[in-house]
């Protein structure tokens, strides 16, 4: 009888430990790839540029004129 519970609590700790791991690593990689997917599109007013960069500013310089522009909703 001892040797099944401990063999249970050997189990349960262990699954316990790989779930806690996967918890851990699913929402670190999920913070980091959103910090790399979500980009700001940007259209110059003054040249005509079409450019996306990944920092929310109000406005980005444009990168052919230097001229400041906000990002694009849609």
């Amino acid at each position: 009888m001892a040797f099944e519970g401990v063999l249970i609590a050997f189990i349960v700790a262990g699954l316990l430990f790989f779930i806690s791991l996967w918890l851990y690593y699913d929402r670190r990689d999920k913070i980091y790839y959103d910090r790399q997917r979500i980009r700001h599109i940007h259209h110059c007013v003054k040249c005509g540029t079409l450019y996306s960069t990944h920092e929310e500013k109000r406005q980005m310089p444009c990168p052919a004129c230097g001229f400041g522009n906000p990002p694009l909703h849609f």
